[in-house]
């Protein structure tokens, strides 16, 4: 277990297990335990079941598993967690207002996989060479971790190059805290681009409410 980033609001830990091992995973926050892979495991002794890459389970506080991965498992199992350590910034309503207020369309990765009145999931994948994506904003603080090395290509909002070359390896997370006026302004607006031809683009959102 290592944890890739950790500050009052959200702390984030790479947990890997290899077959045949096993750990008692306790949340004493709400969590987001995101999948990375395909592999199989059992929870607190029962069959084992299989795991799909980029499943996501939300994990009310308090909550603990006890997880084991078969010995003949030829995978190692992984997930990354998302420990929400703070109530919500904004109500639901406020939150929603931010949201419809945005100049921009607020999709903000590939797929929306999860929300509820704390957070909303998002993957982030790009095909070898994909984009640029349409420009979209960030309005909710939001953070994001690579899952595999990757290069992100930033535009501006117009659909310009040149706004940022984001080389990262796998498990570089970075936490991001907007400004109040972060709806209306274009400046927090982008699309993007692989800029690898050879491998597909891989990150973990998660934008906090």
């Amino acid at each position: 277990m290592r944890v890739l980033l950790d500050n009052p609001r959200v702390r984030i830990t790479d947990l890997r297990l290899a077959p045949g091992a096993s750990v008692r995973a306790e949340h004493p926050f709400p969590t987001v335990r995101w999948q990375v892979g395909s592999s199989t495991h059992c929870i607190g002794g029962a069959p084992a079941i299989t795991a799909e890459d980029k499943a996501v389970q939300f994990v009310e506080a308090s909550a603990a598993w006890d997880l084991a991965v078969p010995a003949d498992e030829h995978r190692p199992w992984r997930q990354v967690l998302f420990e929400i350590k703070q109530k919500p910034r904004f109500t639901p309503a406020e939150a929603a207002a931010r949201l419809a207020s945005a100049i921009y369309p607020t999709n903000v990765g590939t797929s929306l996989l999860l929300e509820n009145d704390l957070v909303r999931v998002w993957d982030f994948c790009l095909e070898p060479g994909e984009g640029p994506t349409a420009p979209h904003p960030h309005v909710l603080d939001y953070c994001f971790v690579y899952v595999a090395a990757g290069r992100l290509l930033g535009y501006h909002h117009d659909g310009a190059p040149g706004l940022f070359d984001a080389v990262n390896d796998d498990g570089d997370a970075t936490w991001v805290e907007l400004k109040d006026d972060a709806p209306s302004d274009p400046a927090e607006a982008h699309g993007g681009k692989n800029g690898y031809d050879d491998r597909p683009m891989r990150e973990y959102l998660v934008e906090l409410k």
